[in-house]
């Protein structure tokens, strides 16, 4: 089994072809266990189902450091 290619459901996932953020609400999984297909329910409320081969995972950072910018200036 992939863990790249299992997603659970709730998770936060971006669509790679318009870069909306959404969440699976439902998944279709092959034998193996790995999921094929994804149904995502978007910020905006609408739902579409989309290959695994266009989404990608949310990665958001939870506890930033204070001045976590400070690389931008010299």
């Amino acid at each position: 089994m992939n863990d790249k290619n299992i997603y659970e459901l709730g998770e936060s996932v971006v669509n790679r072809n318009n870069l909306k953020t959404g969440k699976v609400v439902d998944a279709v999984d092959t034998d193996s266990g790995d999921t094929e297909s994804v149904k995502l329910q978007y910020e905006d409320g609408s739902i579409e189902w989309m290959s695994t081969d266009s989404v990608s995972r949310m990665l958001m950072e939870t506890d930033p450091k204070p001045n976590s910018t400070q690389f931008l200036t010299d």
